[in-house]
């Protein structure tokens, strides 16, 4: 025998004797070749005693003549009825075969298996199945179910029975809607389903396929949950936080609004003590607005009704704002704030509002966990296809066993520095989860005692995501707003601050009384809370929005009640959470009258600083404004409102003027806006016939007042 055949045996017996099933090899001439182990401990034999002896040693008649019929009638196969060998119940498949070795007669391999075994092993699955509290069904590789245990027959019903041994389908099975998605069963998948008997339940399901160890399918398992007291929770708790929310938020906003406007001197001068106490109240009622925050977006995020609204975002602008948000607060801390963005910055595909409530947290962070002074950097660069946001601080640091916790819920670094400072350990919760549903990744990198780092990334958008403009109403305000309201303190505090700003104010605290005065009056605005006494709020968004003479009217939804994708879906132009900041609340209602009440100009170019310039002498002089920095979002800007006129740069990276002055008079809805072109470069005298269409051409450099004056020409020769 050579080298190799002796390492192949070696392997083979090697294999035998690990085996838990028995092995015999009787010859030709009836003698005992092989014999494992497990034929040893089967049959009550010694190895050494029976080996190379006659088969009549083994003391077993039954194999004996199970021998004889297999070399007479081929191979042999007593799986189905057992042979009861020296009291040990076998099953044996005999298969016959030429003795190459000897070179004569019929050799004959025996496997055998210990079926008190094999029953037991069975017996100790089912068990284990019996016990377990979610349904098991098991179906063979055709599709018959062959086994079901009581759990399942509790969440299905007695119908089960019916089916052990027929070739039926889960979704038959469930009796239910929706079916099997997809592919499903082959990836194992779960997907979720309702029984309506034998009593309503919301189940989850997942099927997955069995493979032998060849891996060859032996059949598929569906495992199903009875989720139905975690639906029901979850509804509770969902119920409870927003209903908590309400309750508290509602208060929250009178009190944070009348407060503010105090401060502010509008209810006449306040001396120094009281201001100091008044400033208290702000913080305080600043904190407790930032903790229901937390628990709501928590409770959004758990339940996935966090509304995310994907555009491209300027990662440079967000770092600017949060620096001049915090330089107050890092200048009480003798912390040096920094800022360092590379130059090359792309734009960032994601959430502005979302983002910036990242950012804010973690420099917020930065600058609380620095007490000593020392210095906080907000940096910012690309690196491949994302871009990269770091917020590092001098500060305390972080031990090593805590950092693995920092981005769960209610988790908090148990020092005495985080107990005076506070908080509910939500913060960078939300910011993981915010960050991951946006497709980026966030981590942290800390040494104890020397500072931290904490980071995040977020794709590059994608040329296909296009930012859509939003409408800046003019400096000076005019025109009617309707305010409605069920609580009287938030619809006079609204009040107060539309009225501060020019407008005339009418109040509703009814559905009814609403659309009796929008009828009436044709405000040019409408701020809605959607929960009213008498009707759901977004039942009269629906009606107004129904009513030919109401529904050019905007409406901005103003609640408690964080639904924006529903409200934006029935019709409403914005939306804002209680309790309101003023600020936001003007900026957006003097967008919304701006766009029907003011002439509207698209004021596109790829320089910041002459949008900025012309948009404020535009605003200035009772214009609405759109801003816009290149032309895929001018064209966004377009489909979204009708400019009265736009001026339009030329060279601009994505979509050049030229392309859009096309697109535009060459649409028979949108020919008739006029164009006036901005350009610093020499013309492209082979695209003449496109600059031909536009109204007009100002070379620069120009005088911002000089421009709006033409434009106020143009839109007076058009009128």
């Amino acid at each position: 025998m050579s080298n190799e055949e002796r390492r192949q045996d070696a392997r083979v017996r090697a294999l035998m004797g690990a085996s838990h099933e028995g092995f015999v090899v009787i010859d030709s001439e009836d003698r005992i070749r092989l014999l494992n182990e497990a034929a040893e401990t089967q049959l009550g034999v010694e190895r050494i005693a029976v080996m190379y002896a006659h088969a009549s040693a083994l003391e077993a008649p039954e194999l004996e003549a199970a021998l004889v019929e297999a070399r007479v009638n081929g191979p042999w196969d007593s799986s189905a009825a057992t042979l009861d060998v020296k009291g040990r119940s076998l099953a044996c498949t005999l298969i016959p075969f030429a003795d190459v070795e000897r070179g004569a007669g019929e050799s004959v391999a025996i496997v055998l298996r210990d079926e008190a075994r094999s029953m037991d092993d069975l017996e100790r699955a089912e068990a284990i199945l019996d016990a377990t509290g979610d349904g098991m069904l098991v179906f063979s590789p055709d599709g018959a179910l062959t086994y079901f245990n009581p759990a399942a027959r509790d969440i299905i019903g007695p119908r089960i029975d019916d089916y052990v041994g027929t070739h039926v389908t889960l979704a038959e099975i469930l009796d239910t809607e929706p079916l099997l998605p997809e592919g499903a069963e082959a990836t194992g998948a779960a997907w979720e389903a309702t029984l309506v008997e034998p009593e309503h339940r919301i189940v989850q399901v997942r099927t997955s396929p069995v493979l032998d160890s060849s891996g060859a399918s032996i059949g598929t398992v569906s495992n199903i949950r009875d989720i139905t007291t975690e639906r029901e929770m979850a509804m509770m708790k969902n119920e409870f936080v927003s209903t908590v929310s309400h309750e508290l938020r509602t208060p929250l906003t009178s009190i944070k609004g009348y407060v503010d406007l105090i401060v502010d001197g509008e209810a006449g001068e306040i001396n120094e003590i009281q201001r100091e106490f008044l400033e208290i109240v702000q913080e305080n009622s600043d904190r407790l607005v930032s903790l229901i925050n937390d628990m709501l977006d928590i409770s959004r995020i758990e339940s996935g009704r966090i509304h995310l609204k994907v555009e491209p975002i300027e990662i440079t602008d967000l770092i600017v704002g949060a620096a001049g948000t915090f330089k107050t607060m890092a200048d009480q801390s003798s912390v040096e704030l920094v800022t360092s963005v590379t130059e090359d910055i792309p734009r960032a595909a994601g959430d502005r509002d979302r983002i910036g409530q990242v950012l804010m947290n973690l420099v917020s962070n930065a600058i609380k966990y620095s007490p000593g002074g020392g210095t906080a950097t907000i940096a910012a660069r690309r690196d491949g296809d994302d871009v990269i946001v770091e917020v590092s601080d001098t500060g305390i640091g972080i031990k090593p066993e805590d950092q693995a916790g920092l981005f769960s819920k209610f988790y908090r670094v148990d020092s005495s520095l985080t107990r005076d400072i506070g908080g509910t350990g939500l913060g960078l919760s939300i910011c993981k989860s915010i960050v991951e549903l946006l497709g980026g990744r966030i981590w942290a990198e800390s040494e104890f005692g020397e500072g931290s780092t904490f980071g995040f990334s977020l794709p590059v958008a994608p040329p296909d995501l296009v930012r859509t403009p939003a409408v800046e109403g003019p400096d000076a305000a005019a025109g009617t707003v309707l305010v409605v309201d069920r609580d009287p303190d938030v619809a006079s505090l609204i009040e107060t601050y539309l009225a501060k700003r020019g407008y005339d104010v009418l109040t509703a605290h009814s559905a009814q009384a609403a659309a009796q005065l929008a009828a009436q009056h044709r405000p040019r605005a409408i701020t809605l809370d959607v929960m009213l006494d008498d009707s759901d709020g977004f039942d009269l968004l629906q009606q107004l929005k129904g009513n030919p003479e109401t529904a050019d009217i905007p409406v901005l939804v103003l609640s408690v009640v964080c639904d924006e994708g529903k409200s934006m879906r029935l019709g409403a132009a914005n939306y804002l959470e209680k309790p309101v900041n003023q600020k936001r609340l003007v900026d957006v209602i003097d967008g919304l009258v701006g766009s029907v009440a003011s002439p509207l100009v698209l004021v596109v170019d790829d320089d910041r600083g002459i949008v900025d310039s012309i948009s404020r002498v535009l605003k200035a002089k009772g214009f609405a404004v759109m801003p816009a920095y290149d032309g895929k979002e001018a064209m966004a800007a377009v489909r979204r409102k009708r400019p009265h006129l736009m001026l339009l740069d030329l060279k601009m990276p994505e979509m050049d003027g030229y392309q859009v002055i096309q697109e535009i008079k060459t649409d028979p809805e949108m020919s008739d806006i006029p164009i006036v072109v901005m350009t610093a470069h020499r013309i492209d005298h082979s695209r003449m016939g496109i600059i031909a269409m536009a109204a007009e051409q100002v070379p620069k450099p120009f005088s911002a007042e000089e421009l709006v004056e033409r434009v106020e020409s143009l839109l007076t020769e058009e009128a």
